[in-house]
């Protein structure tokens, strides 16, 4: 662990990004990559110790791709999806061998789907996917304390125009999924025998269950 006015510094990262952008009639989408590079990069790690999360400086790479797509098939329908993944690796001994970031640095690869309908004029109700994967990576290299474990959610969300304004009512976790955010379960503790337990058992919580919101807005 670097001490003293190294964890002060300011990073210095090169960071390289190239993408396409697609308009067309009824199809939109997006496209990009990137790939960051510092020699002096900030991370946090858990110190088994203290139970406490400690900035770690030292070269880190972090690269990646993002994409999107909408649809609408007709005046009422929308579809659309989302996609994003990236992976990042830093080398604390400065000795060239680069580890996996852990994944409160790293979160797992996620995909979004969503279909909207437009079900009378001013009523639009739009059924959600979120998709979170699994990482392993950082388990595999002794890093993580768990591998994470994926999971799937649902969300309705209806919105309709009423007077000046927009209503919107949401169902978050429309099945009352259980699961564990992929940041509960990094801090949960460990089941890897490369690397000591950490008393975070806490933080180990399952995500919200079936979650009802009302909302109305006005904008002026």
């Amino acid at each position: 662990m670097d001490t003293g006015l190294e964890l002060t510094e300011p990073s210095k990262v090169t960071e390289y990004e190239l993408g396409f952008r697609g308009n067309f009639d009824n199809v939109q989408f997006t496209v990009s990559g990137f790939f960051n590079y510092s020699d002096n990069g900030s991370s946090l790690t858990p110190n088994e110790e203290t139970g406490l999360l400690e900035l770690e400086r030292s070269p880190q790479r972090i690269y990646g791709v993002e994409a999107s797509l909408n649809w609408q098939p007709s005046q009422a329908w929308l579809i659309g999806t989302t996609f994003g993944w990236s992976e990042g690796e830093n080398d604390p001994e400065d000795d060239g061998d680069f580890l996996p970031l852990n994944s409160g640095e790293i979160p797992p690869w996620s995909l979004t789907a969503f279909v909207e309908n437009e079900t009378l004029p001013g009523w639009r109700n739009r059924l959600r996917f979120s998709y979170v994967g699994d990482r392993e990576t950082a388990f595999d290299e002794g890093v993580d304390g768990f591998p994470i474990e994926s999971y799937l959610l649902v969300d309705l969300i209806s919105r309709v125009s009423i007077g000046a304004g927009e209503l919107q009512i949401g169902v978050e976790n429309l099945f009352n999924n259980q699961y564990f955010p992929a940041s509960s379960q990094f801090l949960g503790g460990t089941s890897n025998p490369n690397i000591p337990d950490f008393p975070f058992d806490e933080n180990f919580r399952a995500g919200r269950g079936t979650t009802l919101s009302v909302l109305y807005s006005v904008d002026w």
